[in-house]
């Protein structure tokens, strides 16, 4: 598992924390909104009921018989009487009556002060203005102020609750979510450590297996040199190529050998491009006289009973290429292999160099029996091979080798081909690269 990931994967982890406070944030305003109406409503109430009481005192039978609720021009005249007589707010009475709304509402645990206050009429205007302060809904965890109720008929006097705790009426109803969103932390916390343990397991397992194949392939390339050399020695022994079936059988042995040392190769460079280990010599390479290094060993190799191949090159639009001599040799001996193995008996390969804009483009192009566009999506992983190879050997790494090396050379691979007719593999090589190597 790279660090990378873990980083990524430590961030999304933390970044879960704020998540769920931002949104037990906005839970709890939207609950303090809703509870600051209801105690502004309860203290408006007891404001009037308070005056109600005073008036009753104040005010004959007639008063008294008068039925309730009254209208506001109904209490702006009762406010008249009331100062009138001068008869001032008693806060303990509007205290009981808040206290009492207060719990008629389940809002018994929230604990208030009532404070008397002299507003400026420059601002509050009219009766509706005390209605509209903004300042006075404002959300905060340690105190809540109601809005102001003016209790003189000139607007200058008037009464307010603060609450001191309104957080004790809206926790009890967040229980439940602060302990699901805590829940739901410490499981997402184990998952990250569960998958960050189990990923860390299986890189060191796989890379383990990959540092395994690779000192096991190395270690059998040692003996299996030794029987190719001992297999030449037979094949120049005069008294065993007497034999034809001896001479036969040295033959497949020969050629048995040479495809597993090429196997060995084969996992070998593809170890070392995982684990990063290959070192490029660049230089300047002559196109013609590689690719008739090519020919010259298809034309060594082949005809062959079951095979003919036919190669050719044009290369005049670009007879140079940079790059390293021996992984480019690689990358176009899989190439050709390949279209030798998903050919028909008849082989026609041919190689042609493109320029298209920064990149030098060698396209090797066959008459083999192609695949669908489905399959080529896949062709470059690891073990993949297209629906058409069955008996034909292969282990599906070639392809994948050719795209890792061309990822190293800072190019590209593409593929094109049509079923039954062709396939045409298209390599990218950056055309110019700031190498130490001397122009030509």
């Amino acid at each position: 598992m790279k660090w990378p990931f873990k980083i990524l994967a430590i961030i999304a982890a933390v970044a879960l924390l704020p998540l769920q406070y931002i949104l037990l944030l906005r839970v709890y305003n939207s609950l303090e909104k809703n509870m600051y109406v209801t105690v502004d409503e309860c203290f408006r109430n007891a404001v009037e009921e308070e005056s109600m009481i005073r008036f009753y005192h104040l005010a004959d039978t007639s008063y008294a018989r008068m039925s309730s609720p009254f209208s506001s021009s109904v209490l702006m005249g009762i406010g008249e009487v009331l100062e009138k007589n001068g008869s001032q707010v008693n806060l303990n009475t509007l205290r009981y009556i808040f206290a009492d709304n207060l719990a008629d509402k389940e809002l018994q645990t929230l604990n208030f002060k009532i404070v008397q206050t002299v507003n400026d009429t420059s601002v509050y205007r009219t009766a509706d203005d005390f209605l509209t302060d903004p300042e006075k809904e404002k959300s905060t965890f340690s105190s809540l102020s109601t809005h102001i109720v003016p209790t003189s008929t000139d607007l200058t006097k008037g009464v307010a609750a603060i609450i001191t705790n309104p957080y004790s009426a809206i926790l009890p109803s967040l229980k439940m979510l602060i302990i699901f969103s805590f829940l739901i932390a410490l499981f997402v916390i184990f998952c990250l450590w569960k998958m960050i343990r189990t990923l860390n397991k299986v890189n060191f397992i796989n890379n383990l297996r990959k540092d395994h194949t690779y000192a096991m392939i190395h270690d059998m390339k040692t003996p299996l040199s030794s029987i190719m050399i001992i297999a030449e020695d037979f094949k120049d022994n005069p008294q065993i190529n007497s034999d034809p079936d001896t001479v036969d059988q040295l033959k497949i042995l020969d050629d048995e050998c040479r495809h597993l040392n090429s196997i060995c190769e084969k996992v070998i460079n593809v170890a070392k491009v995982d684990n990063k280990r290959l070192k490029f010599v660049y230089e300047q390479i002559d196109l013609e006289k590689f690719f008739e290094g090519v020919k010259s060993r298809l034309d060594a190799l082949y005809p062959t009973p079951s095979k003919e191949v036919e190669f050719s090159a044009d290369l005049s639009q670009e007879k140079w290429l940079i790059a390293d001599r021996l992984y480019l040799t690689e990358i176009i001996d899989n190439l050709v292999d390949n279209s030798i193995k998903y050919s028909a008996r008849k082989v026609k390969i041919t190689a042609r160099s493109v320029k298209k804009g920064k990149y030098t483009e060698l396209k090797i192009k066959d008459n083999g029996t192609g695949f669908s566009k489905e399959a080529s999506k896949r062709l470059f992983k690891k073990f993949e091979r297209g629906e058409n190879t069955v008996g034909i050997s292969g282990h599906g790494i070639g392809l994948n080798y050719v795209y890792q090396l061309m990822k190293f050379f800072g190019g590209y691979v593409n593929i094109d081909s049509q079923e039954g007719l062709f396939t045409e593999v298209i390599l990218g090589f950056p055309s110019r690269r700031q190498y130490d190597i001397a122009d030509e």
